[in-house]
């Protein structure tokens, strides 16, 4: 189980053994950052790592996990999450028909959602993105998501 940091923020040790690409993601302090690479050099890995932090650094606030288009959300992002989620007991939620998880330990929830149509990303509060594979998405669709409203 998680455990409150006196803060109102849970935490919880992950088993991850990260690359050192991955690494190098993951000690980024700047508001934006990127990982590039080849077809498994542990992009989405990586990318799931930062939504369970993120998730866990703001309880229950909202986040987003993106990718171009929804069968590469689902085959890739959402599959290697769902992994790292059920590998490691943290509890949580899916609602597959809004495509949503809420995390147990902290209300969090993250939204799954294709950037295909960036139009359905207005009116998203969010306190936190991700992006899968964003060099294959439109740049309005990054535009949207830096839009607050």
């Amino acid at each position: 189980m998680g455990r409150s940091s006196g803060t109102g923020r849970r935490s919880r040790r992950i088993v991850y053994a990260a690359l050192p690409s991955q690494s190098k993601f993951h000690k980024l302090k700047k508001r934006f950052k990127g990982f590039s690479g080849p077809v498994g050099s542990g992009k989405s890995q990586a990318l799931c790592q930062e939504a369970i932090r993120l998730s866990y650094k703001n309880p229950g606030r909202l986040g987003l996990l993106g990718a171009p288009t929804f069968p590469m959300l689902r085959d890739a992002t959402q599959q290697a999450l769902f992994e790292i989620l059920d590998r490691e007991s943290i509890p949580y939620e899916f609602n597959k028909a809004e495509n949503y998880i809420v995390f147990g330990d902290t209300k969090s929830k993250v939204l799954f959602r294709s950037l295909d149509d960036y139009e359905r990303l207005r009116g998203t509060n969010l306190a936190w993105f991700g992006v899968d594979e964003l060099t294959y998405c439109q740049q309005e669709a990054w535009l949207r998501l830096l839009s607050p409203a």
